[in-house]
């Protein structure tokens, strides 16, 4: 059993991923024995606002399941935009 759900983020994380993100976070949230959900920034070079929104939903989510949400391998611009906008207060970035 393994207790981490990875989500791996394309190179541009904005509103014409939102379909697949939510797909991801349904997945995420039904699979009972992963605590942990894994965001992977490692191939994004660009994300938006609504980027920033998923990622507050998906934290909003998982805290109802008791998961933990894990910002994982953002660097560059994305990691500046991540700092920016706070998002270390509300999941943990790695």
């Amino acid at each position: 059993m393994d207790d981490q759900f990875r989500i791996r983020l394309p190179e541009r994380f904005d509103f014409s991923y939102h379909k697949t993100f939510y797909g991801h976070t349904y997945d995420a949230l039904n699979q009972n024995t992963s605590q942990e959900v894994i965001v992977d920034f490692s191939e994004v070079d660009y994300l938006d606002s609504s980027a920033l929104g998923m990622l507050v939903m998906l934290q909003k989510k998982c805290a109802e399941q008791n998961k933990k949400v894990v910002i994982e391998n953002a660097s560059g611009v994305p990691s500046e935009i991540l700092q920016v906008a706070n998002m270390g207060k509300i999941v943990e970035i790695r």
